[in-house]
C-alpha cells in the first residue's frame, strides 16, 4: 500500500471513529425521574467558535455542560484557562459558573439555578493567550413541574464531531460579499523574458578545453562567467597579424575594384569602351566586396572573442561567457570534444523574470483591449496574481487560430518553471460585489459542485451550488448558500466521507 492510500485510509478511519468513549447526553442530577432535553448552542465571534451542550435548565436541578472552544486562527482546540458561564436575571443579578479544561478543547462547567425565569446568557473564555466573550441571548429556567419542550430533531444533518474536526485538516469560513470581476480562462505557458534566453554556439571550429569543467544543467551562472574554452582548429585564427593584413588587402582590392568600375562606367557612356567591359568591372567589384565582408567578419569575430582568450600563440583559446545572470538549461558538448563553427553548445535562461503567455482564441481576441488584470491558476495552489498585461499580439496564428497576451512576472525563487503549462484567467471590466466563497470549499460530488454548510458545531448540510465568476481564489455563488452562513473550506471531502458512512456517532458528550 502506498503512502497516499495509507493516509486516505487513516483519514476515513478517523472520520468514522467515535470521537469519545461515551456519547450520552450531559449528566443531570442523580435521581432525576425524567431526562431533560439536551440544548446545543453554536456561536461564532471573530476569534473563537463555541459549541456548548447542556441539559435544559430546571430550577433547583444541577447539570454539567460540555463547552467546546475552537480557536479560529488555526481551528485547533483551546486547551488552557477556564470557561465562565454568566446568567443575568431580570433583577440585574448575575449568576456565575466556572469550569476548567476536562480535555483539550472541552471545558466542563456545572450549572445550578435555583429560581425559574428568563435569563440573559453569555460565556467568557479566559485563557492566557486568548480572551473572548460569546453573547448567547435569552434562556429559560423552567419550574420543576413545567412541561419541557421536545428536543430538536436535526433531521438529515451530517454528523462530524469536534474531536474529529480537531484531528484532521479542517476549517470553515463565513459566506460574504466580495468584489469579483468577470473573467475568462485560456491556456498559458511560462516563457523566458525577451532577452532572457540565449543559445550559445561555437564561434570557430576547434576542440573544447579538456581541462575545463562542463556546466551542469540547472547550475546558476553569473553574467560574464566562463562557461567553456575552445582551441581553434585553424592556425590562421590564432594569427592576429595575418587576419589584419588580409583585411587591409581586401579593403584595398575592393577600393580599386570600385574605382575601376566607375572608370569603366564613364568610358562606356562616352562610347570609348564596349558595354561588356562595364559588366566585367561590376563582377570584379562584387567579388572583391564578398572577400572584404568575409575578411571583416573573421577579424570582428577574432577581435571580440580574443578579448577573453587565454595566453597567446599556440595556447590562445576563444572563451564562451554567460551573457546574463541565469541558469544553464541545456548542454551539448563534452570536455575535449570537437566542435564545428556555429554548432549549438548550450542554452542559458533567466528564470527570475519570466513572461506568462496566454493563447487567446480568435473569438475572444476583440476583448483583449478590456483586460484589466490576470491570474495564473496552478494545481493545488492559490492563484498567482499577475497584475496588468504588458503586451498583446495583433496577429492571429493561422493554424491555432489564437493570439497572444503577455504578463511579466517576478519569478525569483523559481516557483514556476520555464515551459510550464498552466491556466490563465483574464479579468475584464470592473469589480462587482457578489456572494462568494473560497474555491477550496467546492467539492466535486459525482460531477456536481457542492459545499458543506455548518449548521451547528457538529452538524453539516450538503448543498448543491451554482457557480459564477472566479478571482483571487474565490468563486461567485449564484444559488445554494447565503451571506452569513459558514461553509467548510478545508476538509470538505472528509465531511463528504462522513455523510457516506453508515456509522453514525451518537449526539452529545460526557466529560
Amino acid at each position: 500500500m502506498n503512502r497516499t492510500h495509507a493516509y486516505l485510509l487513516l483519514a476515513i478511519l478517523l472520520v468514522l471513529m467515535p470521537a469519545c468513549g461515551d456519547h450520552g447526553h450531559p449528566a443531570t442530577e442523580q435521581g432525576s425521574k425524567d431526562e431533560r432535553p439536551t440544548i446545543a448552542v453554536t456561536h461564532w465571534t471573530d476569534l473563537t467558535e463555541l459549541f456548548m451542550e447542556y441539559p435544559l435548565f430546571v430550577a433547583g436541578a444541577s447539570g454539567r455542560s460540555a463547552i467546546h472552544v475552537t480557536d479560529l486562527a488555526d481551528f485547533s482546540p483551546l486547551s488552557t484557562g477556564e470557561a465562565v458561564v454568566l446568567l443575568r436575571g431580570s433583577d440585574g443579578n448575575i449568576l456565575e459558573f466556572r469550569g476548567g479544561v476536562s480535555r483539550p478543547g472541552i471545558y466542563g462547567v456545572d450549572l445550578l439555578v435555583e429560581r425559574a425565569g428568563i435569563y440573559e446568557m453569555s460565556l467568557r473564555v479566559d485563557a492566557p493567550n486568548l480572551k473572548d466573550v460569546h453573547e448567547l441571548g435569552p434562556v429559560t429556567v423552567y419550574a420543576p413541574d413545567a412541561s419541557f419542550p421536545a428536543e430538536d430533531d436535526e433531521g438529515e444533518a451530517i454528523s462530524f464531531l469536534k474531536e474529529q474536526q480537531w484531528k484532521l485538516e479542517f476549517g470553515t469560513m463565513a459566506v460574504a460579499a466580495r468584489g469579483i470581476r468577470q473573467g475568462v480562462t485560456v491556456p498559458a505557458t511560462v516563457q523566458p523574458r525577451a532577452g532572457g534566453d540565449a543559445l550559445l554556439t561555437a564561434p570557430v571550429p576547434g576542440r573544447i578545453d579538456p581541462n575545463a569543467g562542463v556546466p551542469v544543467p540547472g547550475a546558476r551562472v553569473r553574467a560574464g562567467a566562463m562557461l567553456a574554452q575552445i582551441a581553434p582548429r585553424s592556425d590562421d585564427l590564432r594569427d592576429a597579424a595575418g587576419l589584419r593584413a588580409a583585411l587591409i588587402e581586401a579593403e584595398q582590392s575592393h577600393m580599386l575594384a570600385v574605382q575601376e568600375r566607375a572608370r569603366a562606367e564613364r568610358l562606356v557612356e562616352a562610347r570609348a569602351l564596349p558595354t561588356r567591359r562595364l559588366d566585367e568591372a561590376t563582377a570584379v567589384m562584387a567579388a572583391s566586396k564578398a572577400r572584404l565582408d568575409a575578411a571583416q567578419e573573421r577579424w570582428n569575430r577574432f577581435e571580440a572573442l580574443s578579448q577573453s582568450g587565454v595566453g597567446s600563440g599556440e595556447s590562445a583559446m576563444f572563451a564562451m561567457r554567460a551573457p546574463f545572470d541565469g541558469v544553464v538549461s541545456e548542454v551539448r558538448f563534452t570536455a575535449g570534444g570537437s566542435v564545428e563553427a556555429n554548432e549549438l553548445l548550450m542554452r542559458i535562461v533567466d528564470p527570475d523574470r519570466v513572461h506568462v503567455v496566454g493563447a487567446v482564441p480568435e473569438m475572444l481576441a476583440s476583448s483583449l483591449g478590456t483586460v484589466t488584470a490576470g491570474e495564473l491558476i496552478l494545481n493545488n495552489r492559490e492563484p498567482l496574481s499577475l497584475g496588468k498585461p504588458f503586451a498583446s499580439s495583433p496577429v492571429i496564428d493561422p493554424r491555432a487560430r489564437t493570439t497572444e497576451i503577455r504578463f511579466a512576472l517576478d519569478n525569483r525563487g523559481s516557483q514556476l518553471r520555464i515551459g510550464q503549462a498552466a491556466v490563465l484567467r483574464l479579468f475584464v471590466g470592473a469589480e462587482e460585489s457578489v456572494t462568494a466563497i473560497p474555491e477550496s470549499a467546492i467539492v466535486d460530488d459525482g460531477g456536481r459542485p457542492v459545499v458543506f454548510v455548518q449548521t451547528g458545531g457538529e452538524s453539516f448540510e450538503r448543498r448543491a451550488v451554482q457557480l459564477g465568476n472566479r478571482a483571487d481564489g474565490y468563486v461567485q455563488v449564484i444559488t445554494g448558500v447565503e451571506s452569513g452562513e459558514r461553509v467548510v473550506h478545508r476538509g470538505g471531502y472528509l465531511v463528504r466521507l462522513a455523510a457516506m458512512s453508515s456509522v453514525i456517532p451518537a449526539h452529545g458528550h460526557v466529560h
